[in-house]
């Protein structure tokens, strides 16, 4: 396979050259190295050392390491070099900690050994306020011209790749998961996780992007087959042609969602000083993130709950929503979220509402979003038997493409529990979505987390703290589907 990259060097029509090393092969010498040469590595270990050797071999690493320190023979019991070249063995990927000025020597060395994967980690280069930093990364990226050499950096941790227990990332990283999520950034803050939200599968932080970029990146995921979603978090694209013609690929096999920062005033001028990249209005990062079927995230919270989305529903047919509830005063703020995320709640068919009314008092009403209570706590039907009819019954409904329950936690201590006819209603309605926002303490003191976990293993219903974020993500599920039918 033969990959075509756009030369920044030629002006005119987009011209193209072919390369001798095809993307993905030149991404797997930093994701899958069989060696790496850790340069300028500490000889302090232990707490807050930020020593990437000592992270490596935590992990559980089976490649060969070389660490490079002058000023020490060994360093946890692995010997150590003076210098690359003193180096007697094929090295794949370079990972180079050392002061800005030392770093174009470093460079060099690896070209001479024939190193074709380099990761600079340090920073103050075009992300400097000052003029020598911005010239040492522009003479950085003249010395691997025309080689085989790629960057990626400066001003970066790295990679992390679970799938083969390797990261080189200077922060301890006490776990990572193996999970089906490609993430390429411009920070190295995705390499942790906060309390709901764990993001990191395969990870590449391209910190100011001198060479390595956010296409060649995509193209590396688009035929990974460990990955089912990417996950951009973006200051700045340099090569905003390419991006979209790769990014418009690659978003037709997999979902791409994207954080796009900097987008206020202030923030923009920060993000340029952090990566050295061009940044450009919101308005036009609107635009084209829509051209190339990319989800555009709004805020944190939403990172979570679409990777929860797309990672455990079916895609969207269409834009119409079926809600129940517990409540008609929550069906009704519900219905006030569907318009502002243009979802629509048709009316239900009369073979719904006939099913439907069978179980419910004879004087109540049964619209869209449904009201569930009043067959529960008036009629005194079994709660599993209300649940149960109730789903399936607007699942069937051809007019219903997808469904938000808004009910309690409290159901998993009646049998059959809560979690039980979820799932079997969702294994039953395949190709329908269904988001669940618990509705806690109304009536017994528990919580949704236990049985949470219990959906989560199946991978079939996803769970959202609002019935607004829970209705956000079904319409970031429903334009991706949209994009993939051409519309």
């Amino acid at each position: 396979m033969v990959y075509l990259q756009y030369n920044p060097g030629k002006t005119g029509k987009n011209k193209v050259e072919e390369i001798k090393m095809n993307t993905v092969e030149q991404i797997k010498l930093f994701m899958e190295p069989r060696s790496v040469a850790l340069v300028g590595v500490s000889s302090r270990t232990g707490m807050h050392s930020f020593n990437i050797l000592e992270n490596i071999l935590d992990l559980g690493y089976r490649g060969n390491v070389y660490p490079i320190n002058p000023n020490t023979s060994t360093i946890l019991g692995r010997k150590t070099y003076s210098s690359i070249k003193k180096i007697d063995a094929d090295v794949d990927l370079a990972v180079v900690s050392t002061p800005r000025s030392q770093s174009p020597g470093i460079i060099e060395e690896c070209i001479k050994k024939g190193i074709k994967a380099i990761i600079i980690v340090g920073q103050g280069f075009a992300d400097a306020s000052d003029e020598e930093g911005k010239q040492l990364q522009e003479n950085i990226i003249r010395m691997i011209r025309n080689t085989e050499t790629r960057i990626i950096g400066p001003n970066t941790i790295g990679v992390s790749n679970p799938f083969v227990d390797f990261s080189t990332s200077f922060a301890k990283q006490s776990e990572i998961k193996r999970l089906p999520i490609g993430v390429i950034s411009q920070t190295g803050m995705f390499s942790g996780s906060f309390p709901d939200l764990n993001l990191l599968g395969k990870g590449i932080d391209l910190g100011n992007a001198c060479d390595l970029d956010f296409a060649d990146c995509l193209e590396y995921f688009e035929y990974d087959q460990d990955t089912k979603i990417i996950f951009l978090h973006i200051e700045g694209i340099k090569n905003g042609r390419r991006f979209i013609e790769v990014a418009r690929r690659v978003a037709k096999k997999k979902p791409i969602l994207a954080l796009k920062t900097g987008v206020s005033p202030r923030s923009a001028k920060v993000a340029q000083s952090h990566t050295g990249s061009m940044i450009g209005k919101n308005e036009i990062w609107e635009g084209v993130l829509k051209q190339c079927g990319i989800i555009r995230i709004g805020d944190f919270d939403e990172i979570g709950d679409l990777i929860k989305a797309f990672s455990h529903l079916p895609l969207m047919k269409g834009r119409s929503i079926a809600i129940i509830s517990l409540s008609g005063g929550i069906g009704l703020m519900a219905m006030d979220a569907c318009e502002e995320y243009q979802l629509n709640i048709p009316e239900l068919s009369p073979e719904t509402r006939e099913k439907i009314i069978s179980i419910s008092p004879e004087w109540h009403t049964i619209n869209n979003p449904v009201d569930i209570w009043p067959a529960m706590g008036i009629s005194r039907r079994p709660f599993g038997e209300v649940l149960r009819t109730t789903i399936e019954a607007v699942l069937t409904d051809k007019r219903i493409d997808a469904v938000l329950l808004i009910v309690g936690a409290w159901f998993e201590s009646i049998s059959p529990p809560f979690s039980e006819i979820v799932l079997e209603v969702a294994n039953k309605f395949k190709d329908k979505p269904i988001a669940w926002a618990p509705y806690e303490g109304w009536l017994y003191k528990i919580t949704a987390r236990e049985i949470e976990d219990k959906i989560k293993k199946h991978g079939k219903v996803a769970v959202f703290s609002s019935p607004k974020r829970a209705l956000r993500a079904l319409s970031k599920l429903a334009d991706y589907s949209a994009f993939q039918r051409g519309e």
